[in-house]
């Protein structure tokens, strides 16, 4: 009992974070043959030739540790994105790059803000490193009202941490409201990061890009993934563009091989594929609007979003969860991400989406009210 107290204290009442469930996971609880994942937004089309060659070309070298500094895909990284390797950090997916960010930059008993829904893995990095964290619950529309979030800002407050689009909500934080937030945080020295995992979906001319932020202030952190539109899930790269200051910080902190040389060698392939970017937006969102469209036409209520999955109201989530995996498809229950009362789904691949519908549609019928 006594291991007990070697416990970090503030990581005590932490709930640890909930994946969705694996295909082969369910397949062995269930012992189904056939399953249809849609429970974590990933882009779910093949991957380029010019990735699988790479991958194949770099599993020639796999008894060599990878480049420490992933020099190569950072400076990729930078010439893309306008900016210099100095200013590119990379680590394990968005995960791995925000527990080693906030290991650099926060002490014991600061304070960061986040909205309430978001992705739950800010709140457990904030709580590994002994800060606090101050939640904004968002409006009745779902969406975070800058002036809220302002107002929580105390003279603890280190970080203001912003999904951009947010997860699971879907929405983002209009351009005004983001130079507005972001003039504030610098005249109070609190440093923004703004996650934008899925930004390379959006195409609302209102949504400001993190990138277009960092140009203009500096001194904000932009984070992005390869596990979305790219189809690099499997291979956990995540960056961040940062000020240089805290890129030396980061780098002290960093595992060393976070990112393996496979992953390196795909993600520096991949962004060179702007055809293949373009083209998997465009799927994705006409996808969308056909599921969409479907599940409006069955009398769902569904939340649009600028992202690559929706919300669904249902009356119990957790039952149609539970009966959706039954008929093996696994959806998320959006109350895992603090979301009440809605299932999130990713957009699949065409005859995914409509397994999907056929599946819910005959559970609607044989459920009715219940759900």
């Amino acid at each position: 009992m006594w291991l007990e107290n070697f416990i970090r204290r503030s990581i005590a009442d932490v709930e640890p974070y909930k994946p969705g469930k694996s295909i082969e996971e369910l397949k062995r609880e269930l012992g189904l043959t056939r399953v249809v994942r849609l429970c974590s937004n990933e882009n779910p089309w093949p991957l380029p030739d010019s990735v699988l060659s790479a991958i194949d070309e770099a599993s020639k070298m796999l008894n060599r540790y990878p480049d420490a500094e992933a020099y190569s895909l950072r400076k990729a990284i930078a010439r893309k994105l306008g900016v210099s390797v100095q200013e590119v950090i990379v680590g394990a997916g968005t995960e791995g790059v925000t527990f080693a960010l906030f290991q650099a930059l926060l002490e014991e008993d600061d304070e960061i803000v986040i909205s309430k829904p978001t992705y739950p893995l800010y709140k457990l990095a904030a709580s590994a490193c002994g800060a606090n964290c101050v939640e904004v619950p968002v409006d009745h529309d779902m969406r975070i009202s800058v002036t809220d979030i302002m107002e929580a800002c105390t003279e603890k407050t280190k970080l203001l941490v912003l999904c951009d689009p947010n997860n699971p909500t879907g929405l983002f934080l209009p351009r005004n409201d983001m130079l507005v937030l972001s003039s504030f945080l610098n005249r109070r020295n609190i440093l923004l990061v703004v996650d934008e995992a899925y930004a390379e979906f959006v195409t609302d001319p209102e949504y400001l890009s993190g990138i277009e932020l960092f140009h203009e202030i500096g001194n904000v952190v932009i984070l992005r993934t390869f596990s979305k539109i790219f189809g690099l899930a499997g291979l956990r790269v995540g960056y961040g563009i940062v000020p240089k200051p805290i890129t030396n910080a980061y780098a002290k902190v960093r595992r060393v091989f976070d990112v393996n040389s496979i992953a390196q060698a795909a993600a520096i392939a991949a962004l060179k594929e702007d055809n293949y970017v373009e083209k998997i937006r465009e799927l994705t969102l006409l996808e969308k609007e056909k599921v969409t469209r479907a599940l409006v036409n069955m009398g769902m209520e569904v939340r649009e979003t600028v992202t690559n999955f929706i919300l669904i109201k249902v009356n119990d989530e957790q039952k149609m969860f539970n009966e959706l995996l039954k008929e093996g498809i696994i959806v998320r229950p959006a109350s895992d991400l603090g979301l009440q009362g809605y299932l999130r789904v990713s957009i699949g691949l065409p005859e995914e989406n409509e397994q999907f519908i056929s599946t819910l549609r005959k559970l609607m019928r044989r459920l009715g009210d219940r759900v």
